[in-house]
């Protein structure tokens, strides 16, 4: 049974992170402290070396890729990029108080779209069909150790709908640079649409790097290698 291995990554911060401002399309580059961030991490802790990496087609997805994964030219995939805030993109909350198309937006749970903004269902169904294509092209060709610079939400509601152990997209939120392992098989996502999450990535140093597995396949008898597509 062939198993495939994505680590999914946070890109780098921006200008924009570090105002807290509302940055979705709004394609910025990596400010100087993000960008210090990861060449830290790349120098201090260790990335798993990769056959592909997989990033949306903005600078700081692509900026980050070029830190971490140097020599790689990322697959940019446009279904994965950041949600647009119409609007409100790049303001403050500061800034929007006193707006009732923020206050209604805000209290509708971000449900309602932001005048010139996204519908959240077709956000979520576009990043869903982004990470299927990721998934389909992988299996394809075989490339069992891949790479996505994904956006904190979008990894955050990817592994809360399909990873397993199963948990709140809060749990898990990383930090810039970091992520975890997807650990798929072409069975499970198939009939399923599940994987197993297991460890965070970077890896500290000299660390043995074999993943702890959650159980993820006593859910189901294993399909021998003839069923893999």
């Amino acid at each position: 049974m062939i198993t495939y291995k994505l680590y999914i990554i946070r890109p780098g911060l921006t200008a924009g992170n570090l105002d807290g401002r509302y940055i979705g399309s709004t394609d910025l580059p990596l400010c100087r402290e993000g960008r210090d961030q990861l060449l830290k991490l790349a120098k201090t802790r260790e990335y798993p070396n990769v056959g592909r990496v997989y990033a949306p087609p903005l600078k700081r997805c692509l900026e980050t890729a070029e830190i971490l994964f140097p020599g790689h030219t990322p697959v940019e995939v446009p279904k994965l990029r950041e949600y647009s805030f119409g609007v409100f993109e790049n303001k403050t909350v500061q800034e929007l108080q006193g707006s009732a198309a923020f206050q209604r937006w805000t209290e509708s749970g971000m449900r309602e779209p932001p005048l010139g903004g996204e519908d959240r269902t077709a956000f979520l169904n576009r990043c869903e069909e982004g990470f299927g294509w990721v998934l389909e092209n992988m299996m394809r060709e075989r490339m069992t150790a891949a790479a996505l610079i994904c956006h904190s939400g979008i990894m955050m509601n990817l592994l809360s709908q399909h990873g397993y152990p199963k948990q709140e997209p809060l749990k898990w939120k990383a930090e810039p640079g970091e992520g975890f392992t997807a650990l798929i098989t072409a069975s499970m996502w198939q009939r399923a649409g599940v994987f197993e999450v297991v460890d965070p990535i970077p890896y500290i140093k000299g660390d043995e790097h074999e993943p702890a597995a959650y159980g993820i396949y006593d859910l189901e008898e294993e399909e021998d290698d003839g069923d893999e597509s």
